[in-house]
């Protein structure tokens, strides 16, 4: 995989998170429609821990995108660097 690639993959990551953060808030948005009964009180206990967790995948997706894009950007520096080093030695 190239640097290029890595930091692309941090970019569709940041992408997931968002989706996921979004979703969550949409739910949460939405309970409403569920109307008033007996079971809302457990139904919205289940709702929130799957919000939570979409909000806390999202939170650690994102901390990796940043994390991938960051890498990316030093495995292209790095690659540029040994390039020109590989490439100054030669002789033609």
């Amino acid at each position: 995989m190239s640097g290029s690639e890595v930091a692309a993959l941090g970019v569709a990551l940041s992408h997931v998170a968002t989706d996921l953060q979004w979703h969550a808030a949409e739910v949460a948005d939405r309970a409403w429609a569920l109307g008033v009964g007996h079971s809302t009180a457990a139904l919205g206990d289940v709702l929130g821990d799957f919000e939570h967790r979409r909000l806390v995948l999202g939170r650690a997706l994102d901390d990796l995108a940043v994390a991938a894009r960051r890498a990316g950007g030093l495995y292209v520096e790095v690659e540029a660097a040994v390039g020109g080093m590989v490439d100054a030695g030669r002789t033609t």
